[in-house]
C-alpha cells in the first residue's frame, strides 16, 4: 500500500517515519517495514509527544508507538516537548494551538532527518485529510495555492498514503490484526478541522455524494492555476538581494495584474523564510520566521493604498522606486517587540494595528472606544516591564486577559493593551498634556 509511493528509492535509502500511533501511521509502518526488508531500505520511526493532551494518554500514545517499532524491528525515538510549553508559544503568537503544534512538530522531524541522514520523511496523510484541507481552505477563502491539492511529496516530505482513504486504511488494519490508538481531541469541534470532519463532511455525504471527486477535481485545477501563477509572478517580479531585504522594482510590481503581485509577495516572504536564521541557544520557531502572512492584509499592500505592511513574516515598504520586504524590525512577534515608525498596517500577537491621520494635539477627533488610542511616531510595543501595570494587569488578567502589549512613544507610556480569546482592549491611554507643537496619530486595534 505505501511502498509503491517510494518504489523509485534505491537500496540503502534511508527514511524518518513520523508515527503518531493512529491508524494511518500505524498502517504506514506496518505496510512499510516488510518492505523495507525487501527493498534494503532503512527505516526509523520517530514520535513527538506534544504534552498538550492529559499526561496518561499522550505517554499511553508513545509507549504505543515503541511497541509498535519493536514488534516490526524498527528503531524507535520519541521527542518529548515539556507541557504548557507549545500552549505558551500559541499565546504569545497569537495562533491557535494545532497551529502551534505543528510548527514544534515539524521541527522535531526535520532535526531528527538531519540526525540521522535520512532522505525523506514520511508522513501518514490520507486522501481525506486532502480533502479536509481542501475545505478548510475554502471556509477561509484560500486562494489558488491554498485550495491546491496536498502534493505527495514537497521537499523533504513525502506522503505514501494519499492515495488510500481513512476507512479503507482502517479495514486494512482490522484484516491484519492491529490496533491503534484514538486522539481524544479529535472529538473537540472548537478546532476547525474536526468541524469539518465530524459535521460538514457527514452532511456532504449525504446530500452531495459526488463531492469528494468534485474537491479533487477543484484541488487538482488550482493547484496548476497556482503553478502557473508563482511562475509568471517570479518571471515578471524577481526579488534581488538589498541589504539583507529583497527588493523589486516598483513601476513593473504596480503594472503587474493585482493576482501576480500577492503571489510575489507571497513569493518573497517565502524566500525569507527559506534563510537559515542565526545561530542561537533556542531554535526560533516562532511565526516571524518561515511563516506566510494573510493574504487579505498583502492584497491592501498590493493595491498600492499603504506605504508599510508589518505582518509576522515579513515587513513590507515602498522606499522610492522599489518594493521592499524584509524581516520585521526585532526578527518579528518573537518576545513581543516591534517598532512603528510611519503610518501603516501591522500586526502583533494576532492584532491588527492601524496607524492613520496626524492632528496637532489631543481633540482631533480620535475614536473614544476601547481600540483607540493616541500617540507619537516612532512606536515601540513590548512586554510589560516588571512591575508595570500592576494590579491593574493582575485584575486584568482575572477578567480573561492572557497577554498584554505596552506601546511607548518618546514621551512614555502611551497605552496598555490587553488581549484575550476574542477581545483585544487598550486597558489604559496615557493622560494630560502632550504639547501643542507634537504630532498625534491615532492607532486602531482589531483582532486579526
Amino acid at each position: 500500500m505505501a511502498a509503491a509511493a517510494l518504489a523509485d528509492f534505491p537500496r540503502g535509502s534511508r527514511f524518518l517515519l513520523a508515527v503518531s500511533g493512529g491508524a494511518d501511521s500505524t498502517a504506514m509502518l506496518a505496510a512499510l517495514a516488510p518492505a523495507a526488508l525487501e527493498r534494503g531500505w532503512v527505516l526509523r520511526c520517530f514520535h513527538v509527544e506534544h504534552g498538550i493532551r492529559p499526561a496518561p494518554e499522550s505517554r499511553g500514545d508513545a509507549e504505543a508507538v515503541k511497541d509498535l517499532a519493536s514488534r516490526f524491528k524498527v528503531p524507535w525515538r520519541v521527542c518529548h516537548i515539556p507541557p504548557g510549553r507549545i500552549a505558551g508559544a500559541a499565546r504569545r503568537w497569537g495562533s491557535g494551538i494545532e497551529a502551534a503544534a505543528r510548527r514544534f512538530r515539524r521541527r522535531a522531524w526535520n532535526r531528527e532527518r538531519r540526525r540521522i541522514g535520512a532522505r525523506r520523511i514520511l508522513v501518514a496523510h490520507t486522501r481525506d485529510d486532502l480533502l479536509e484541507n481542501v475545505l478548510m481552505a475554502f471556509l477561509r477563502g484560500a486562494g489558488p495555492s491554498g485550495l491546491a491539492a496536498m502534493p505527495p511529496s514537497r521537499g523533504a516530505v513525502v506522503r505514501p498514503l494519499l492515495g488510500a482513504g481513512r476507512s479503507q486504511i482502517e479495514s486494512w488494519l482490522a484484516c491484519r490484526g492491529l490496533s491503534y490508538r484514538r486522539d481524544s481531541t479529535n472529538a473537540d469541534t472548537g478546532l476547525l478541522r474536526n468541524r469539518v470532519r465530524l459535521l460538514l463532511v457527514p452532511q456532504l455525504d449525504r446530500y452531495f455524494p459526488a463531492w469528494r471527486g468534485a474537491a479533487l477535481k477543484l484541488a487538482e485545477t488550482q493547484g496548476l492555476a497556482a503553478g502557473f501563477l508563482v511562475e509568471e509572478a517570479a518571471r515578471l517580479l524577481p526579488w534581488a538581494e538589498a541589504g539583507g531585504a529583497l527588493a523589486t522594482g516598483r513601476g513593473a510590481f504596480f503594472a503587474a495584474p493585482p493576482i501576480l503581485r500577492e503571489e510575489a509577495l507571497f513569493r518573497g516572504a517565502d524566500l525569507l523564510g527559506a534563510r537559515k536564521p542565526p545561530a542561537r541557544t533556542e531554535p526560533d520557531i516562532s511565526p516571524g520566521r518561515g511563516g506566510r502572512p494573510r493574504r487579505e492584509a498583502l492584497r491592501r499592500f498590493a493595491a498600492g493604498g499603504l506605504k508599510a505592511l508589518d505582518l509576522g513574516p515579513l515587513r513590507g515598504e515602498i522606499r522610492g522606486e522599489r518594493v521592499v520586504l524584509s524581516p520585521p524590525p526585532g526578527g518579528g512577534e518573537r518576545g513581543f517587540s516591534g517598532l512603528i515608525k510611519e503610518p501603516g498596517l501591522y500586526t502583533l500577537m494576532g492584532l491588527t494595528l492601524v496607524v492613520r491621520g496626524e492632528s496637532a494635539g489631543p481633540d482631533s477627533g480620535a475614536p473614544e472606544s476601547g481600540a483607540a488610542f493616541q500617540a507619537e511616531l516612532p512606536l515601540v510595543l513590548r512586554s510589560p516591564l516588571p512591575g508595570e501595570g500592576g494590579p491593574l494587569l493582575a485584575r486584568q488578567r482575572f477578567l480573561g486577559y492572557t497577554e498584554f502589549i505596552t506601546v511607548c512613544d518618546r514621551l512614555g507610556v502611551a497605552a496598555l493593551i490587553g488581549v484575550g480569546p476574542g477581545k483585544a482592549d487598550v486597558l489604559v491611554r496615557r493622560e494630560g498634556e502632550r504639547g501643542e507643537n507634537a504630532g498625534f496619530f491615532t492607532v486602531l486595534i482589531t483582532l486579526g
